[in-house]
């Protein structure tokens, strides 16, 4: 019970950290392939630097039986950065965020079948909740209309959260390999495809490098990154894909937040109605959870 309620801390604050990386992302001049190989290359370093300190020894028997999983995770892991960084390009925060996490609602449908994870009545209306919560974040019901950026936008940011339920599925099968490791592997292997991604996409005398820009690439790398997946790595192996689900919709409340002090996005009514909708769905998941499992251990 410890084991699980410090993975579920582990993975809330993975989720928090993430939710203001739309912020930085938004304030760097560069195209997403780059901010994307930046993140990966950097994340790495920082990862392979505190496994150092650490004195811990990789275990490579683990890497070796699981590799072809884990560079296939790190491409898509990749392409799940570029497809979502593109979104906040073409539409605001709110918007890419909403249509970001709606992978946690692909992978709570698919946790029966892939998992074999219960899927409780309790649950679905939990993750309608939140998802019903993140819909008033974003303010869509106060908007006039969609522009044609906005739609280009919206399909940038589903078609993320098509490729985040994919690195989901395939992390939780992943849960006999150290955190570090995982992330190490398949931080390299994204690199290496973002790297070629950029080859092709990027025209290198073009990029500019003002000190705030290298600083922001830093914090991405670092603390959104090498910091974030570590947290979140170590946590997947004790809890549920259906917690992972219902936490990550802290995500989207903190950007939105965030944008409205940091960006001057506008705080309405609906964006505050949205994230009490979203916190009370989540911390009421986790009382219904610990319920189910004092009467499991009485019976």
């Amino acid at each position: 019970m410890k084991s699980s309620n410090k993975a579920k801390i582990l993975l809330a604050s993975a989720f928090f950290i993430w939710g203001s990386i739309g912020i930085f992302v938004k304030m760097i001049p560069l195209s997403s392939g780059v901010v994307a190989f930046d993140r990966s290359l950097v994340g790495m370093l920082f990862l392979i630097a505190v496994k150092t300190l650490m004195h811990k020894k990789v275990n490579i028997k683990a890497l070796k039986s699981n590799l072809l999983e884990l560079c296939i995770n790190g491409a898509l892991l990749g392409l799940n950065w570029i497809l979502l960084f593109e979104s906040y390009n073409y539409t605001s925060v709110a918007t890419s965020t909403i249509c970001y996490n709606l992978g946690p609602m692909i992978v709570v449908l698919l946790s029966p079948l892939v998992f074999r994870e219960k899927l409780t009545i309790v649950k679905v209306l939990c993750v309608m909740t939140a998802l019903f919560g993140v819909v008033c974040v974003s303010g869509v019901f106060e908007q006039s209309g969609v522009s044609s950026r906005d739609l280009i936008g919206v399909a940038f940011g589903v078609s993320a959260a098509v490729v985040y339920a994919i690195t989901v599925i395939i992390n939780k099968r992943l849960d006999k390999i150290d955190p570090i490791d995982k992330a190490v592997t398949q931080f390299a292997s994204s690199t290496v495809v973002m790297f070629v991604y950029c080859l092709f996409t990027t025209k290198v005398e073009e990029l500019e490098f003002s000190l705030q820009t290298v600083v922001l690439l830093i914090v991405v790398g670092v603390v959104h990154t090498g910091v974030t997946y570590t947290l979140y790595f170590k946590s997947l192996p004790n809890v549920t894909s259906q917690n992972v689900a219902i936490f990550a919709y802290i995500d989207p409340v903190v950007a939105v937040v965030l944008s409205a002090l940091v960006l001057r996005e506008k705080m309405t009514v609906s964006t505050i109605v949205g994230a009490v909708l979203v916190i009370a769905s989540a911390v009421f998941s986790e009382i219904y959870d610990n319920q189910q499992k004092k009467r499991t251990m009485q019976r």
